[in-house]
């Protein structure tokens, strides 16, 4: 609950499908009236393949916030991933959250289930019954396939009842789609085979199987009655317009909420409701058409409107990827997001998004999503600073007003090659014209994220590349190449001095011998951080290998001894405070030269020959 708004989290895959959509239109002016919202968790896809993008796409049901959640409605029918569904179900039960499955039945929750063989029954029942046909097709759906097993076990069924003869010979299965609807057509009429009806397990396939059939010549239904099933809106499109059966999408809303709100309610519901199907009687059957014929002319107009809407968002939404690929800075990125007509909706990405160091390809976190997101862009809060940190238990900013919309909050995961980067959060007017965007857009931000993500991690591994090509890994000093780069770049006048300084540890063998390496390295960093913390800005230091150390510095006066006490110094004071068994020392000859006509290896012999006279120097001399 938010406030005093109950939140119903819906689960489902393509939102934008006229079937899903319609429901989620009637369920929403319900659930309004009921002072619910709903929060639908949403993907673009089925989860057929099992793909890197599909994963990515399913990590949007990690988002459902239990705390927040008062029921959970899943739509499983289309999504091919039963575990995934399973999860949703335990984690729901988990917090107590009354769950109803819709379409498939559990033991573990409640069920709506629609009356499929009962209204697929209606139809065969009015072709045999009302118009005396017995030479009946079946053109069936995919084969070993729930409901479309059920439909043939109730085509045969009726068959017997009537004492009709099956026909093998003008049975197919169709897949639900029209491509093998269309061959199950042509192979009817090569073989000269064509029954005096045709049934169909879906509406897709008997629009195409109907349309196939007049362009060869058949006339419907004075020659072939052809019905379908699903009661799509394209049934009542075509020419003529198709017999079928559907469920009302009002009373499948209405059964949804009244089970929500028994539940809720402490009420018992019953374990399982049904929804039936009611046939719509139209005339490709031969019946008179219950209402009438569709402008298809119109309505052609309309999806050619929406076609070039949609070529027109898609050539900005690729602008859009290649800009934020080039993006340089999150206050750009954000910027750009906000000058795309992207409507209604936020995207958020998590908090590490800007982080140049995480490699995009890998995703260690748990949850899938960071508890601080980023708002990159919303129009309800287009006013205020954006990029913009919240906690993600706050869903996105401004949540209370943007449930004042009245309208469902569809939820989509951003991902890139399977990995998580965010979610879009759609609250659009519920058009469907507006829920075809959504694919759209998620596809569009996922590959423009994902790039950004992509070209900002490569940049910084480009930069950490040369970093290390330049830099000593053991004591972050410039390696000899890096500093023989580096110290052509130090800012210098005619009038100036170059400071070179050599440094050598003392003893080096000796403590790798009888303390070990480590300490032989230990020794060779403190003299590296000796050098490196001398009180000169305009300086260069680097190792050349071994424990060979050298500093460049541009100066106003001669600083050599200076140099050379303050380095002593740093060791001195490191030994007092580090409680070693051995006391590090170093070798430190130092050498100036005018900066006008310098030459650095010149001067950097000199000082390794100062460096040498302080070694010899020492009464306890160790190489």
């Amino acid at each position: 609950m938010i406030g005093n708004i109950k939140i119903i989290a819906v689960c489902m895959c393509k939102v934008y499908d006229e079937r899903n959509y319609r429901i989620i239109r009637a369920l929403n002016n319900f659930a309004v009236e009921n002072d619910y919202r709903l929060f639908v968790y949403h993907t673009c896809s089925d989860l057929y393949w099992k793909t890197l993008s599909e994963k990515g796409e399913q990590s949007v049901f990690d988002l459902i916030d239990y705390n927040i959640t008062d029921a959970v409605v899943t739509f499983e029918e289309g999504v091919y991933a039963e575990n995934v569904m399973t999860k949703i179900r335990m984690d729901a039960a988990k917090y107590g959250k009354p769950v109803i499955s819709v379409g498939v039945e559990h033991d573990d929750c409640i069920s709506i289930k629609f009356g499929y063989a009962k209204g697929f029954e209606q139809v065969v029942r009015h072709v045999i019954e009302q118009h005396g046909v017995r030479d009946i097709g079946f053109i069936a759906g995919r084969k070993d396939e729930e409901n479309s097993e059920e439909r043939i076990a109730v085509f045969r069924k009726l068959l017997e009842e009537y004492d009709i003869p099956f026909r093998n010979d003008v049975f197919y299965y169709g897949d639900y789609w029209s491509v093998p609807a269309l061959k199950a057509v042509d192979d009817m009429i090569e073989k000269n085979k064509v029954p005096r009806a045709i049934i169909c397990a879906n509406d897709m396939m008997a629009i195409a199987a109907g349309a196939e059939f007049q362009r060869r010549g058949y006339k419907i239904p004075e020659d072939i009655i052809v019905t379908g099933f699903d009661g799509s809106e394209e049934a009542n499109f075509c020419t003529p317009m198709l017999t079928t059966s559907g469920c009302s999408y009002d009373d499948t809303a209405k059964t949804i909420i009244d089970v929500i709100s028994k539940a809720l309610a402490g009420e018992k519901p019953e374990k399982i409701y049904t929804v039936d199907y009611d046939l719509s009687v139209e005339n490709s059957c031969g019946c008179k058409p219950s209402v009438e014929q569709i402008n298809t002319g119109e309505y052609i107009r309309i999806l050619r409107d929406r076609m070039n809407r949609y070529q027109d968002e898609e050539r900005v939404l690729y602008e859009l990827a290649v800009n934020i690929m080039n993006c340089e800075t999150p206050k750009t990125l954000a910027t750009l997001l906000k000058e795309y007509a992207f409507g209604d909706m936020a995207v958020v990405v998590n908090g590490d998004f800007f982080d140049e160091r995480k490699d995009p390809r890998v995703s260690n976190r748990e949850p899938l999503f960071s508890d601080k997101m980023i708002l990159l862009r919303s129009r309800a809060v287009e006013d205020r600073d954006i990029p913009q940190p919240f906690d993600r238990t706050n869903i996105i900013p401004d949540i209370e007003n943007i449930m004042d919309y009245k309208v469902p909050l569809i939820f989509s995961a951003l991902a890139h090659i399977g990995v998580p980067l965010g979610y879009a959060c759609f609250y659009f007017p519920v058009q469907l014209s507006e829920y075809f965007k959504i694919p759209l857009y998620v596809n569009s931000l996922n590959t423009a994220l994902g790039s950004f993500r992509s070209v900002t991690y490569q940049k910084y591994m480009t930069k950490h590349i040369e970093e290390m090509y330049r830099h000593d890994m053991l004591t972050g000093l410039y390696n000899r190449t890096g500093f023989y780069n580096a110290l052509e770049t130090l800012p210098r006048r005619n009038d100036q001095l170059a400071l070179v300084v050599s440094v050598d540890v003392d003893g080096l063998k000796y403590i790798n011998d009888n303390f070990g390496h480590e300490a032989g390295d230990y020794a060779i960093r403190a003299a590296a951080n000796a050098i490196d913390s001398v009180s000169i800005e305009n300086k260069v230091c680097g190792r050349f290998g071994g424990d060979e150390l050298a500093l460049f510095a541009i100066v106003d006066t001669d600083l050599a001894e200076q140099v050379k006490e303050e380095i002593k110094d740093k060791m001195a004071e490191l030994n007092r405070r580090s409680g070693k068994s051995y006391v590090l020392s170093v070798s430190v000859g130092a050498a100036v030269a005018p900066v006008e006509n310098f030459w650095f290896d010149d001067v950097m012999h000199i000082a390794d020959k100062y460096m040498y006279e302080d070694k010899r120097l020492k009464p306890h001399n160790r190489i």
